[in-house]
């Protein structure tokens, strides 16, 4: 028996149901174990086939999509087949989401976290191995932000061509911004505080403005090439832009806002789109 491990093997963004928070944006660092007997090679699993097979199954069971705790009191209604159609009930009110199945991953748990969720994707892995391969142990983290402020958002991009498109997959994302050479904590921390738990829709995509229980609530609405999405909100749990939320025009709206809000003084901001990548714009005082 031998094993073999592939570190940082990729990384899922996707976004969760919470029974407290609503919905929001995450993103887990994933390595790999696989155990087995060798092969003709002398190999449990060719490293090149691992990295781009692995990643293939595990992106097509959680990244890009909403996951749903299919045992929590909180779903209160679920169906997967043909289209996924979903209600929510948070504390803060009613989540509700139609679009395509490829858009949504039921899990048989109580709560999505990496503790809960590991066992469910070591088990959706291991059947599209090698005969030889005879263990699958996945290692799920988060990225180590230290002092760094960050949020957790979700989103959807209607144009993109990829699984970007579904209405309802996030980040959890840190967010740098400079002044001359200095970083400008206070307006990091501000930035993490409005955009904590967030859902960034575009105006473009508001159907229309409802009321539920007295609540104020988006509607949003796009048909994109995988087929058509809504989603239902809190208004509370939102924050709308007036382009698409692609992290360019977020990176881009942070600079305008700090700009609006302190004239006096040059920002370059660095707005992060889950784990190691993003984009950078600049606003001039």
């Amino acid at each position: 028996m031998a094993t073999l491990f592939v570190n940082n093997l990729t990384v899922l963004d996707f976004s969760l149901l919470d029974a407290e928070r609503g919905m929001l944006g995450e993103s887990w660092i994933v390595d790999v174990e696989l155990s087995g007997e060798l092969d003709d090679a002398g190999m449990v699993f060719d490293f090149g086939v691992v990295r781009k097979h692995v990643k293939d199954i595990l992106d097509d069971c959680l990244d890009h999509k909403l996951a749903v705790p299919t045992l929590n009191d909180a779903l209160q209604e679920l169906k997967t087949s043909p289209e996924v159609a979903l209600t929510w009930r948070y504390n803060k009110g009613l989540i509700a989401m139609q679009a395509p199945a490829c858009s949504t991953a039921a899990i048989p748990v109580a709560e999505i976290n990496i503790d809960a969720v590991t066992p469910w994707l070591e088990e959706q892995v291991l059947p599209h191995m090698p005969s030889n391969v005879t263990g699958v142990k996945l290692h799920l983290r988060l990225e180590e932000m230290g002092s760094t402020p960050f949020y957790h958002y979700s989103h959807g991009l209607k144009k993109h061509d990829g699984n970007c498109q579904r209405i309802a997959h996030g980040h959890r994302s840190r967010i740098e911004i400079f002044t001359g050479n200095e970083r400008a904590t206070q307006w990091e921390k501000e930035w993490a505080r409005r955009w904590h738990d967030i859902y960034i829709g575009s105006k473009e995509d508001l159907k229309e403005i409802i009321h539920i229980e007295g609540a104020g609530y988006y509607v949003f609405e796009y048909t994109a090439n995988q087929g058509y999405f809504s989603l239902t909100l809190p208004i509370a749990h939102c924050y709308l832009i007036d382009t698409d939320s692609t992290v360019e025009f977020l990176a881009e709206h942070i600079a305008q806002q700090l700009a609006q809000e302190a004239p006096e003084q040059a920002f370059y901001v660095r707005a992060y789109e889950g784990v190691g990548k993003g984009a950078i714009a600049r606003s001039n005082g």
